[in-house]
C-alpha cells in the first residue's frame, strides 16, 4: 500500500479510499493498517519533540555568546574611526605642503624641458645646413624630425612662426632633392630605397606627398601605354590589352608595396583608380560605337571585356576596403555610363535598321509575294529576342522601359509595313477602285494566298505573344552576375525619375501585379489581321460582284406573262451558289489538322463590323464562312434593289433565284439575312398586300422599293 499520497498538497481523500479499497477487499484490514501507521507517526513525533526540547538550552547559550562578541566588535570599530579622524586632522597641513611642492617640481621640470628644446632647436638648426651640404639626406631627415619635436614645445615663443617657416622650407628642400630619386625608385621598384623614403616622408609628416609621387609616376607610365595602344586601331582591338596591363600593374604593385606601405591595399586600389581617371577612354568608346552599324553589339563586346577585368581585379580586394573598392568600381564603369544610359536608343537604332531589311514586295504571283513576307516576319522575333536579356545583363534592367519602348516602336513599323503590303496586295488583286488585277493567276490560287496570309499573321501574333511571356520570365528569373565592385548605383544619380520608373516596372513584373509588356503592340497587331480578313472577304465579294455585275438590267425582270417562262434559277445565281458551296472545300486544307495560328487570327477578327453578324460571335472557320455568306446576301440585296421594274414573270423569276440562294445558305448552315427573308416575302405576296398587316414588321423603305418595282406602269 502506498502511504506517500498523504504528503501530497492536492491529497484527495475519496480518491485514495476508493483506490485502496480496490486493492484491499476487506475494509477492516485497511483500518487496522491505518491505525498501525498512526501509531508509528505518533511515536516518531514524540521522539522529535523530546530531541528538540533537549537542544533548546544549548542553542540559547550560543546565541547569547554571539551577541556579546558583536558588542565588543562595535566598540573596537568606534575606536578605529576615532584614530583615523585624529590622524587626518594632524596631517592635513603637511599633505597640502607636499602637494604644493610637487606642483612646483613639475613646473620646474617643464621649464627645464622647454629650455633644452630651445637650445636643441638652435643646435639642430646649425647642424642641418651642413648635412644638406654633405648630401647626408638620411641624417638631414633625422634632424628635421628632432627639430619638429623641439618646435612642438616652443609654441609660445615670439619667433614661433619664423621657426615653423624655417622648418617647412627645410622640408621642401629635402623633398625637392628626394623627388627625382623617388620617381626613379618607383620606376625600378627598389624596395630598400622605397622603405627609406617612406620613413623619411613619414617623419616629415608628408606621407601624402610620397603617395602623390607614387601615383604620378605610374599614372605617367599608364597614360603613355594607353596613348601607344590607341594608335594601333579601334578600341575593341586593344581594350583587352589595356585592361590586362592595368591588372598586371595591380598585382605587381600589390606584391611590391606590401613591403613598403602600411595600408598597401588601399594605396594600390587608389593607384588603379587614378590611372583609370587619368585617361579619356570614353572618347574612344564613343567613336567606336558611333562608327559601327551595330551599336548594341559593339557596346556589348566592350562591356564583356570590362566585366572580365572588373571580375579579375575584385577577387583580391578585402572586404575592409569597401570605400576604396567602390571608388574603383565607379572609375571602371564611368566611361560606359553615357552609353549604358542610352542603351534603349541604341536598341531602337539597331531595330530601325533591321526593320528596313525586311522585304515585303509584290512578286509575279501572290504565293511568291507571301513567301517573301513569311520569310521576313519569321525574322521579326529573332531580331528582338536578345534585347530584354541584354538589357538585364548590361544595365541591370535600368533601361527596361526604354528597351520595351524601342521594341514597341519596331513592332509599330512592322505593322505599318504589313498594312502597306496589304494595300499593295489589294491593288494587285484589283480590289480597290475596280482596277484591273496585276496578278494573272487562277482565282482559287489567290483565295488560298489570302487565307495563307491570315495564317501567317496569326503565327506572327503568337510569336510576339510568346516573346512577351519569355521576356517577363527573363525579368523574373534574372540574377545579377555583374562583379560586385562595379555594382554602383549611378542610375539614380543619372536620372532619378527614370530609375524609379524602371524599378517600378521590374517589381510589378516580378510580383505579378503586371502581366504584360507588349499589350499595346498586340492590340495594334489586330489591325493588320482584320485588314487581312477584309482582304479575304473582299476577294470573294469582288468575284461575286463581277459575276453579278449588270444583272439588275437583265430583260428577265421585264418579260411578259405570255412569254415562254421557266421558274428555274438563272445562271448568275446558280454560278454564285456553286461558288459559295466550293468555299468549304477550299478552306479544308487549312483545317485538316489543328491550325493554331489561323485559329488565333480568326479569334482576333472583329466579325461584328460586317453586315448581319452578331456582336458576340466567336471567331472560327464557320464564323468566317458565315461572314462571307452574310456579305454575299448583302451584295445580292443591293443588286435586287437596283432593279427598276419587275413584271409578274420577272417577279416569279426573282423569287426562284432568291429561293435558290436560300437553299444554298441552308446547305451551308448559314441563317438567311433579314433582308433576304423580307424580300422573299414581299415578292411572294400579292401586290395589294405589301403594306398589309403581315408585312408591317418589314422596314418601310424595303416595302416601298419592292412595291415600286412590282407596280404596273
Amino acid at each position: 500500500m502506498d502511504y506517500s499520497k498523504f504528503c501530497d498538497d492536492d491529497f484527495d481523500l475519496k480518491k485514495w479510499v476508493n483506490g485502496s479499497l480496490a486493492l484491499e477487499e476487506n475494509p477492516s484490514t485497511l483500518v487496522m493498517k491505518l491505525q498501525l501507521l498512526m501509531q508509528e507517526v505518533n511515536s516518531s513525533l514524540e521522539e522529535a519533540t523530546v530531541s528538540l526540547l533537549s537542544d533548546i538550552p544549548r542553542v540559547v547559550t550560543e546565541i547569547q555568546g554571539l551577541n556579546h562578541e558583536a558588542v565588543l566588535l562595535r566598540n573596537q570599530m568606534e575606536l578605529v574611526r576615532s584614530d583615523i579622524s585624529k590622524v587626518q586632522h594632524d596631517t592635513e597641513e603637511s599633505m597640502s605642503s607636499v602637494v604644493k611642492l610637487d606642483q612646483i617640481k613639475e613646473r620646474m621640470l617643464a621649464t627645464e624641458k622647454k629650455l633644452k628644446q630651445a637650445d636643441n632647436w638652435c643646435v639642430l638648426n646649425d647642424q642641418i645646413d651642413q648635412l644638406f651640404l654633405d648630401q647626408d639626406l638620411e641624417g638631414a631627415s633625422d634632424k628635421l624630425c628632432e627639430m619638429r619635436s623641439a618646435l612642438a614645445g616652443l609654441a609660445n615663443l615670439p619667433d614661433y612662426e619664423d621657426r615653423c617657416e624655417r622648418l617647412n622650407n627645410l622640408s621642401n628642400k629635402l623633398e625637392a632633392i628626394l623627388s627625382p630619386k623617388l620617381i626613379a625608385t618607383f620606376n625600378s621598384d627598389k624596395v630598400d630605397e622605397a622603405q627609406l623614403y617612406y620613413r623619411i616622408f613619414s617623419e616629415m609628416g608628408r606621407r601624402g606627398e610620397l603617395y602623390n609621387y607614387y601615383y604620378r609616376t605610374h599614372k605617367t607610365n599608364c597614360t603613355k601605354a594607353f596613348t601607344e595602344l590607341r594608335t594601333t586601331g579601334p578600341v575593341d582591338t586593344w581594350l583587352h590589352d589595356f585592361y590586362s596591363s592595368l591588372l598586371e600593374l595591380y598585382h605587381a604593385q600589390l606584391s611590391w608595396s606590401s613591403s613598403v606601405f602600411e595600408d598597401h591595399h588601399n594605396i594600390v586600389l587608389s593607384l588603379v583608380t587614378r590611372c583609370l581617371d587619368s585617361i579619356d577612354l570614353q572618347h574612344d568608346i564613343s567613336n567606336f560605337i558611333s562608327d559601327t552599324q551595330t551599336p548594341v553589339t559593339a557596346l556589348q563586346s566592350l562591356l564583356d571585356i570590362m566585366f572580365r577585368f572588373a571580375s579579375s581585379i575584385s577577387k583580391g580586394i578585402p572586404a575592409t576596403e569597401y570605400e576604396m573598392s567602390e571608388q574603383l568600381g565607379r572609375a571602371i564603369i564611368e566611361p560606359y555610363i553615357k552609353h549604358l544610359s542610352s542603351f534603349g536608343d541604341k536598341v531602337k537604332s539597331s531595330l530601325l535598321r533591321d526593320v528596313h531589311t525586311l522585304p515585303m514586295r509584290i512578286k509575279s504571283t501572290s504565293s511568291d509575294s507571301l513567301s517573301e513576307l513569311h520569310a521576313s516576319v519569321k525574322r521579326v522575333v529573332p531580331h528582338v529576342r536578345e534585347y530584354i536579356p541584354l538589357c538585364l545583363e548590361l544595365t541591370e534592367g535600368n533601361t527596361l522601359v526604354d528597351v520595351v519602348a524601342a521594341i514597341e516602336f519596331y513592332f509599330d513599323l512592322l505593322v505599318e509595313k504589313i498594312n502597306a503590303f496589304i494595300k499593295e496586295l489589294r491593288h494587285a488583286f484589283g480590289l480597290d477602285n475596280a482596277t484591273r488585277p496585276l496578278l494573272q493567276e487562277d482565282h482559287w490560287v489567290g483565295f488560298q494566298s489570302c487565307f495563307r496570309f491570315l495564317q501567317i499573321l496569326g503565327e506572327t501574333y503568337m510569336e510576339i505573344k510568346a516573346f512577351e511571356e519569355e521576356s517577363i520570365t527573363s525579368v523574373k528569373e534574372y540574377t545579377s552576375k555583374r562583379p560586385k565592385i562595379i555594382d554602383v548605383n549611378f542610375w539614380k544619380d543619372t536620372d532619378a525619375a527614370k530609375f524609379t520608373q524602371n524599378q517600378s516596372l521590374r517589381e510589378s513584373l516580378i510580383d505579378g501585379s503586371k502581366s504584360d509588356l507588349f499589350a499595346k503592340t498586340l492590340e495594334l497587331f489586330e489591325s493588320p489581321i482584320n485588314q487581312a480578313n477584309k482582304l479575304c472577304v473582299d476577294f470573294v465579294l469582288a468575284h461575286i460582284k463581277t459575276n453579278t455585275s449588270g444583272i439588275h438590267l437583265s430583260k428577265e425582270w421585264v418579260s411578259e406573262e405570255g412569254a415562254v417562262f421557266t421558274p428555274s434559277p438563272l445562271t448568275y445565281i446558280t454560278t454564285l451558289g456553286d461558288y459559295l458551296l466550293l468555299l468549304p472545300q477550299q478552306l479544308e486544307p487549312f483545317f485538316v489538322v489543328d491550325n493554331l495560328p489561323l485559329d488565333t487570327a480568326l479569334r482576333l477578327i472583329d466579325f461584328a463590323s460586317y453586315p448581319g453578324m452578331a456582336q458576340d460571335v466567336e471567331g472560327d472557320a464557320f464564323a468566317w464562312l458565315t461572314c462571307v455568306c452574310k456579305s454575299t446576301m448583302f451584295a445580292l440585296v443591293e443588286m435586287i434593289l437596283k432593279i427598276h421594274k419587275l413584271t409578274g414573270a420577272g417577279c416569279k423569276q426573282l423569287v426562284a433565284d432568291v429561293g435558290y440562294i436560300s437553299n444554298v445558305m441552308g446547305a451551308l448552315e448559314v441563317p438567311l439575312s433579314r433582308d433576304i427573308v423580307d424580300i422573299s416575302k414581299l415578292l411572294s405576296c400579292p401586290l395589294h398586300q405589301i403594306d398589309g398587316s403581315d408585312t408591317e414588321h418589314i422596314p418601310k423603305y424595303l416595302r416601298s422599293k419592292i412595291a415600286a418595282m412590282r407596280r404596273p406602269s
